[in-house]
């Protein structure tokens, strides 16, 4: 290798690196594997929650949305600069980071519906300050159970997000069910 083309390719290393290992010290959420599919990429964040039809253009991330009934509505939401810098980063450059410590949840958003057959809360979750999802408390024959963000593809439901890790799956359920079950027990 020439010694230009070698200063060349140091330095590009130089200015990238930073904002790599910046973006990754800040985000608190891993990008632990990456897939891509038609044009669309999959992300498993902390080996814990796996999120689907992520489309990348214009060197930004759109997450899938629901359309239904003339509407639009957002299933995500990234709440970090930082965070949106990593995740971008990952996928330009198809780097994935170790796990580096357990997902950590919080409900955010909390709306019980009076008048509806079967969709009984409109609710979020906030994974590791990092990233919101949007779901919905729903019940059907007695037993209420979570609608994690999906779309309706040739007629069948695919999942936009899903728990890899069972525990913090049922972990985070259980809160939700156990949140709108005090709510709703309060408003009687």
């Amino acid at each position: 290798m020439t010694a230009p083309l070698y200063y060349i390719k140091v330095s590009i290393l130089v200015l990238i690196f930073p904002i790599v290992f910046y973006t990754s010290v800040y985000a608190d959420l891993k990008v632990t594997k990456i897939s891509q599919n038609k044009g669309s990429f999959c992300i498993v964040l902390n080996k814990d929650i796996k999120i689907s039809d992520i489309l990348f253009e214009n060197d930004d991330i759109k997450f899938p949305v629901y359309a239904g009934k003339g509407k639009v509505y957002k299933q995500f939401a990234i709440l970090k600069r930082d965070f949106r810098r990593y995740l971008v980063n990952s996928l330009m450059q198809n780097q994935t980071s170790p796990k580096t410590k357990n997902t950590s949840f919080k409900v955010n958003k909390f709306s019980i519906f009076k008048n509806h057959k079967t969709i009984k809360a409109f609710t979020s979750v906030i994974f590791d300050d990092d990233i919101e999802v949007e779901c919905r408390i729903m019940q059907t024959k007695g037993k209420l159970w979570i609608a994690w963000p999906s779309n309706k593809k040739n007629n069948n439901w695919v999942k936009n997000f899903k728990f890899m890790n069972r525990d913090l799956g049922e972990l985070v359920e259980k809160e939700l069910i156990a949140n709108y079950t005090s709510n709703a027990l309060q408003k009687h």
